[in-house]
Formats: C-alpha cells, structure tokens, sequence
C-alpha cells in the first residue's frame, strides 16, 4: 500500500452528532490519466468503502478509466461517459467527431449511465452552442441519462439558458457554478426544475464561497439548502492541480486528499436537518441516477 492508507481515519470518528460512517452518494469524483500514476484503481476503490461510500458518480480521462473503477469496484460506481477521450482531450474535444461515436457507442452498450463533466469557461472556447456538445446533449435525450456541466461564469445566464433549452435533459450544474452566489443559483433552480445543484469542489481549498470558518454553511447558502433540500448533491472532487498552476506536468495527488475534502463535506452537511442531510449526502443522487 503506498502512503495514501497512512492518512485514512477509522470512520467511527463522531462529526457532531453524526457519524462519519453513515452512508454517502460521492456525487463527482474523477479518475484520470494523472491519478492513476500516483493511485491505482484498486486504491481509489477501497478508499471510497473505507469511507462508506455507496454510490458515487465517476468521470475519467480518459472517459475509460471510469470504466476500470466499475470494474473493480462494482455497480455502486456509475461512469460517466466523458468527451475527454484522450490524455488532453479537455483542449480539443469540442473539435472531434470521435467524441460523438464514442459517446453513443458507449451508451448503445449500456457501459456510461450519464455525460460529463464537460467544462465551459465564459470568454473562451468552446461556447456552449458547439456542435459536439449539442450532439452530446442529444444523445444524453435519447438514452434518457443526465449530465454533468461545468460553466465558470459570473452570473446564471449562461447555464439557465441551457437548462431552458433542454427541460427533458436531467442536469448537474457541477460547483454550483463555482463563484456564483445564492441568487444566482436560486434563479436557476426557480427557472428549471430538471437541475441538481451539486457542491463539490466548494471547499476551501479550491473554490470556496460557500462556507464559514468552521465549514458549516454561510447563512445564505444554508437558507437556500432548506428552501430547495430535493435539489443539491455534492461530492469530493478529488482533483488537486486545479489550483497549483506550476505543476501541471506531474501526477494528480488528489485521491490522497480525500479524507481532508470527505471531512470538509460532512461539516456542512452535519449542519442541517437530519432528513435534509440525508438527502443531500444519499437520496437526492438516487433520484437523479433513478436508482
């Protein structure tokens, strides 16, 4: 075993008056070409049952490791399938075809149970009326899957005009669009009631904005969470070089972050209701995978 396992906690470890143990849907993990240098998928496995997780939604790039955690791991892993079919699939993949073929090849063989996470950034390429990904979206229609969607933005417009265009298409509005605040998201929700709302990557490593020091949620976010508990997910999001620009070029230590991101999650959620917690950490996933 390599140092990852020297960092996990036996989960009987109370968070406030919950147990750490008590069963999570880990909502967006990735599992990429750079992990797998630094964790194996067998790794990757066991640290989410040391943790209790039971369901979890998985993006690889490329988009078939997913694939090799399900394999490993079993049915409680759900791929998804990611336009990101090769090592820098991220730059280009709004320019292949392939990405297409593939994409409905592997719905067709019942191998990816959703799409995603496709990244947007407002002011660069691609923009979100690119042909590739609105054959992706069609597809996404057709097999009746939901998708993951990433919009850096600063306002909700962007991402409610999608969701607008395409109210049969279950969506994972990942992030929580990363800086937005609860306004925006409130419109959003208001707006289109086939989003889920999901936090990962929320934390305050990374984005942030949602939480106070102690990580429980700043009142705003919290009031929204109660106002809508059916809509919000989350998960760890174990990438790590997101913010550590000058280390591109090395393997993604994410996974051995895990418990620092699983810990940040049930800070927050451990704050609210116990039937609102519960929704948000297990069933709400459930609905949205129709499980």
């Amino acid at each position: 075993m390599n140092k990852i396992f020297q960092s996990l906690f036996i989960l009987i470890i109370p968070l406030g008056n919950v147990f750490a143990a008590e069963k999570f849907a880990d909502s967006h993990i990735h599992y990429n070409w750079d992990h797998r240098k630094e964790t194996s998928s067998e790794e990757v496995v066991e640290i989410l049952k040391q943790h209790n997780v039971g369901l979890t939604i998985v993006a690889g790039t490329p988009s078939e490791l997913a694939l090799e955690l399900r394999e490993k791991g079993g049915d409680w892993i759900i791929p998804f399938f990611s336009p990101y079919i090769h090592e820098l699939g991220k730059r280009d993949w709004y320019l292949d075809e392939q990405v297409v073929k593939d994409a409905e090849q592997g719905l067709k063989d019942g191998l990816y149970y959703g799409i995603g996470e496709v990244h947007f950034m407002n002011g660069f390429k691609p923009k979100t009326d690119n042909r590739i990904f609105l054959q992706l979206i069609a597809l996404a229609e057709e097999y009746q899957v939901p998708m993951m969607i990433h919009i850096d933005s600063g306002n909700e417009i962007t991402f409610q005009k999608l969701c607008q265009a395409n109210p049969k298409l279950r969506m994972i509005f990942a992030h929580a669009g990363g800086n937005l605040r609860p306004d925006h998201i409130e419109k959003i929700l208001n707006s289109c009631d086939n989003v889920w709302v999901d936090f990962a990557a929320r934390d305050p490593w990374r984005y942030d904005g949602i939480s106070k020091p102690d990580h429980t949620l700043l009142p705003e976010w919290k009031k929204l969470v109660l106002k809508y508990p059916d809509r919000f997910i989350t998960g760890t999001d174990p990438v790590w070089k997101v913010t550590r620009w000058s280390t591109w070029d090395t393997d993604d230590e994410g996974w051995t972050h895990y418990q620092k991101l699983y810990d940040y999650h049930w800070a927050w959620l451990n704050d609210l209701p116990a039937d609102v917690r519960k929704k948000i950490a297990w069933q709400n996933t459930q609905i949205l995978l129709k499980r």
